[in-house]
């Protein structure tokens, strides 16, 4: 269990490193809300989603990708393949 955790202004952290403003998310007909906060703000991204195989070859380009909603209050991450 994680406690102890310091004051963060994640909101502010967010918008400092991202040019994409937060905005809110429907998946399948419903809104997307962070688990942790409740917030409902979020930038999206992309992660490569790497496999030990394809990176042995060096062809991690390979691989496939991920849409990843980051929470604009505390930083949680959604990932979505696809």
């Amino acid at each position: 269990m994680i406690t102890n955790l310091p004051s963060l202004t994640q909101s502010y952290t967010m918008a400092r490193f991202s040019k994409k403003k937060p905005d809110t998310v429907i998946v399948k007909d419903r809104k997307l809300v962070c688990p942790v906060c409740d917030h409902d703000q979020f930038i999206e991204t992309r992660a490569q989603l790497n496999t030990a195989l394809a990176s042995l070859f060096d062809v991690d380009f390979a691989n496939k990708e991920a849409r990843c909603f980051v929470c604009a209050e505390c930083t949680y991450i959604y990932w979505f393949r696809g």
